[in-house]
């Protein structure tokens, strides 16, 4: 996989993750630069063993599914996390 192809699997977790909290509190998603925060909630992704974990298993499965449902779970507490949520 080349990294374009991570980054918009990346990308499409943590706006997903963004869009359910985004539900849960509209006044606050409305106010928040989702750019920076999909940038930084990447970056702490990124540093985390458990995204090198992630993506050593994609390159041994070849499976976008699973590595997609994986980022989402592993985003979701930073994006969190980063919102003091």
């Amino acid at each position: 996989m080349n990294t374009r192809k991570v980054d918009e699997l990346v990308a499409a977790a943590v706006a997903a993750e963004f869009e359910q909290w985004g539900r849960e509190h509209p006044s606050l998603a409305s106010v928040i630069d989702r750019i920076r925060l999909t940038e930084r909630t990447v970056e702490s992704l990124r540093n985390s063993d458990a995204y090198r974990q992630a993506l050593a298993a994609y390159h041994r499965d070849q499976n976008d599914l699973n590595f997609l449902s994986q980022l989402a779970e592993l985003a979701g507490p930073i994006l969190r996390n980063l919102l003091g949520a």
